[in-house]
């Protein structure tokens, strides 16, 4: 059975690109001809001549009469329209190789809106019952239920705050942060998700970035300012892949308290943490430093049906409170009444079972490729994660993986300039995909064949 066109055409439209990108194809180099194309993959001229016309207005190539096509801009460009004055250039708002890299690693985490079990979904939207069932609060006993069981914490006792996803979550928190007296000072690790870093500077708060190692976030490079906010990860930071020790925990804790600072703590990518490596978190601790637990359900339920949850100091629950009620609908989202149904449903044990097992597989054929196959130099893996992080030299990768399987990670603190981070979100794709890789990289990684070659 043949792919789809349009499957293929979108195959050879990333393929150039990344080709464009890592250097293969350089400005002035010109394109095979439309006919060559045409045979190469059995596919129309004029589905090439698309191509071909889509790659043309995003700024990557240019079609010359009698001539071709020729790459104009060894980049990454917006598309832009020409002004008819001569001196302006088509590429005056260039798109960074960072944000590129940004843009197709939120493409890939689409590709599974919804993990629910579809008999799941059908039964659930088959009762008419629960379209009608709106409430302006939601029970959080399954929730509660679901993080002891999933990561050791104990919440009977603690205000739970539902929002619809991270972003929301973290916006709720800058806010609360804004009226509740303490410094607009917020620290980070490095890296950190550029939309919390937006985030945070749109709302003029004063964004200090640490450094971190194989052991996370560095305690001994964290700022002497009291009265400041810190948002670390310490159970698994990402996108790096490190844990940190119990001792740095303890140290962490002792600098927090020191300094009267207030830990966001995210845990968002440990919800999958079952099992007896279980690393718990700061919150589970006692300790007298104020600590906001943040994590969602991303890993569980996938980006659709995503819900994230505040576990709150019980002085602050009022006034959170008071903000999302300000800046939230009077009536939650049907995905929280969703959520809910699963959490509760005879579904949830035997799903999450079948869940950790295929990350289990998965992450064993991740480590394979990471630490067998391509030629890494430094790894950091964990079993109950769905992803890993790497350095290597980037020219020593296939250009075809890069930004499609292997995500590059600027940090800000600054690396070897021999050598790139990589992050590989495993977890993101099916366990046929990995194995699809895992196979090709042997015949993509010895040599690099001239450019036009490659296409050709």
């Amino acid at each position: 059975m043949t792919r789809a066109k349009g499957i293929v055409k979108e195959e050879i439209i990333n393929k150039i690109i990344s080709m464009i990108i890592q250097g293969t194809l350089n400005e002035g180099d010109f394109l095979p001809s439309i006919r060559s194309m045409s045979s190469r993959y059995n596919i129309s001229r004029g589905t090439v001549l698309v191509v071909y016309k889509h790659l043309e207005s995003m700024g990557y190539i240019q079609g010359f009469e009698r001539s071709g096509y020729r790459v104009v801009k060894n980049g990454f460009y917006a598309s832009q329209h020409c002004s008819s004055k001569s001196d302006q250039s088509p590429f005056d708002n260039p798109v960074s190789k960072e944000e590129f890299s940004q843009q197709q690693l939120s493409k890939l985490m689409q590709k599974r809106p919804c993990k629910f079990p579809p008999h799941f979904i059908k039964r659930w939207v088959s009762n008419y019952d629960n379209f009608s069932r709106y409430s302006s609060s939601l029970s959080p006993g399954y929730l509660q239920r679901f993080l002891k069981l999933s990561r050791g914490l104990v919440v009977e006792d603690t205000p739970l705050l539902l929002c619809s996803g991270h972003q929301e979550a973290m916006t709720l928190i800058a806010l609360f942060l804004q009226q509740c007296g303490r410094k607009k000072v917020i620290i980070v690790g490095d890296p950190c998700s550029p939309r919390v870093s937006a985030l945070f500077t749109q709302l003029q708060f004063e964004v200090i970035v640490v450094p971190t190692d194989h052991q996370g976030l560095c305690v001994e490079a964290l700022p002497a300012i009291t009265d400041a906010t810190l948002l670390c990860m310490p159970t698994l930071h990402y996108p790096t892949a490190t844990r940190m020790s119990d001792e740095r925990k303890s140290r962490l804790l002792d600098w927090a308290a020191q300094n009267r600072t207030l830990l966001i703590e995210d845990d968002s990518y440990a919800m999958l943490g079952f099992g007896k490596n279980i690393s718990l978190p700061l919150y589970s601790q006692p300790t007298s430093v104020e600590i906001i637990y943040l994590t969602e359900l991303y890993e569980v339920l996938g980006t659709t049906y995503n819900v994230a949850i505040l576990a709150l100091p019980q002085e602050y629950i009022n006034r959170f409170t008071e903000l999302n009620q300000a800046v939230s609908s009077v009536y939650p989202p049907a995905s929280f009444h969703i959520v809910e149904s699963f959490l509760a449903s005879s579904y949830l044990m035997k799903y999450l079972t079948s869940l950790i097992e295929e990350r289990y597989t998965k992450s064993q054929l991740a480590k394979h490729i990471c630490t067998d196959q391509l030629p890494t130099l430094n790894v950091n893996y964990h079993e109950e994660s769905g992803f890993c992080y790497f350095s290597a030299i980037e020219k020593t990768l296939p250009a075809e993986l890069i930004n499609t399987v292997f995500f590059p990670v600027k940090l800000s603190s600054g690396s070897n300039l021999d050598t790139t981070c990589f992050l590989f979100p495993f977890s993101l794709f099916t366990l046929a995909e990995l194995e699809k890789v895992s196979v090709q990289l042997p015949s993509l990684l010895p040599h690099y064949e001239p450019a036009l070659a490659k296409i050709e």
